[in-house]
């Protein structure tokens, strides 16, 4: 069985595991779901500062062209905005897949328990993100430990 989710709802769905008032085991477990999230928005934003830079512009000598925003931070400039922004997108619609295996089945079924039986009304974007993320964890109740 594998848990699958688009690279793009990582971070909101991290977020919202992370508000949870949990305790216990909940809490640890969740703690551990949301390490292999980071894992991954780790990789995700190394792969998009390598897009980045092949897509930056670059002086006569190959170095990347920065200039600075009003608050003095640094930004690259990117030559081919349209190929780079298609290249992000294509990053941010890849899957993110979690194998059911035995090392992990205990956590991955006591946060979608946790989160499937939260005690919390939603409405608007939350209710459609905690739907999402429902869906998502729904197949991790039917594990047995």
């Amino acid at each position: 069985m594998y848990l699958v989710m688009k690279n793009f709802e990582l971070k909101t769905f991290g977020d919202f595991l992370y508000e949870l008032s949990l305790k216990g085991k909940e809490s640890r477990m969740r703690s551990r779901f949301i390490a292999l999230i980071e894992a991954h928005l780790e990789l995700i934003q190394k792969e998009r500062d390598i897009l980045l830079k092949d897509y930056a512009k670059t002086d006569e000598n190959g170095e990347v062209i920065t200039e600075q925003d009003e608050d003095g931070n640094p930004f690259m400039l990117i030559g081919d905005a349209t190929t780079f922004n298609l290249e992000m997108a294509k990053l941010m619609q890849e899957e993110f897949i979690i194998e059911v295996k035995d090392d992990n089945r205990e956590m991955l079924k006591i946060v979608a328990e946790a989160v499937l039986n939260v005690d919390k009304e939603f409405s608007g974007f939350e209710a459609e993100r905690y739907n999402r993320l429902c869906d998502v964890l729904e197949p991790a109740t039917l594990l047995v430990v």
